[in-house]
């Protein structure tokens, strides 16, 4: 009767602690909570770009145990959309709890919005001219542009619309002398600048008095 009595006692130590573990998750609270999580898009074709604005998150309301929803962490939580095989026009992605990374003992009881309406189009290059924009550049004022060429990526439909692309203001100084300076590249929504990267120089010169 006394063989293998240290076994024994480990296993009835052992289910013991998993009867107390068990009934203290039952004998819990279940609560709700509401999350704001970050909205993350994967598997978009290489050859298409998002076309429309999205939300940076959503909000999840997640029910489960207390002390699970109390220890929760949103930023550990996102919700994905999968445009895997997506092809270009707009529609609406409905939202499920499976698109929920949250934590495995916790529910998804509501997501909102409960869609996204989303506009793909295909990813479209070319290049365009890069002209040199002053701020108050008085009468006489002329600019050269190295490089005067850049080229630029985005949704079809939005490079179409785009024949040059503008640097930053250059301010004038008060004495009218030719100069050199570097300036930026003016940004525009949705519009990528693959070439030149980072600044390009600008010569502006005065014409001369008659």
């Amino acid at each position: 009767m006394l063989d293998n009595l240290g076994w024994k006692l480990l296993a009835l130590a052992l289910a013991a602690f998993l009867w107390f573990t068990v009934s203290g998750q039952r004998r819990q609270r279940i609560s709700e909570r509401g999350y704001v999580v970050p909205l993350t898009v994967v598997n978009l074709p290489a050859d298409m770009v998002i076309a429309s604005a999205l939300p940076d998150s959503v909000d999840v309301r997640l029910r489960g145990p207390f002390d699970a929803i109390r220890l929760a962490d949103p930023a550990k939580m996102e919700t994905v959309m999968d445009l895997a095989d997506t092809r270009p026009g707009e529609r609406i992605y409905k939202l499920s709890e499976d698109d929920v990374n949250s934590p495995e003992d916790l529910t998804v009881v509501g997501i909102a919005p409960a869609a996204v309406r989303v506009r793909i189009e295909r990813l479209a290059q070319k290049p365009v001219r890069i002209v040199a924009r002053f701020a108050g550049a008085p009468p006489g004022v002329t600019a050269t542009v190295d490089p005067g060429i850049a080229r630029i990526a985005g949704p079809e439909s939005e490079v179409a619309k785009i024949d040059s692309i503008p640097t930053d203001f250059i301010a004038l100084p008060e004495k009218r002398s030719d100069f050199t300076v570097r300036a930026t590249l003016a940004s525009e929504p949705r519009i990528r600048i693959l070439e030149p990267r980072g600044v390009v120089t600008v010569r502006v010169r005065y014409a001369a008095p008659e």
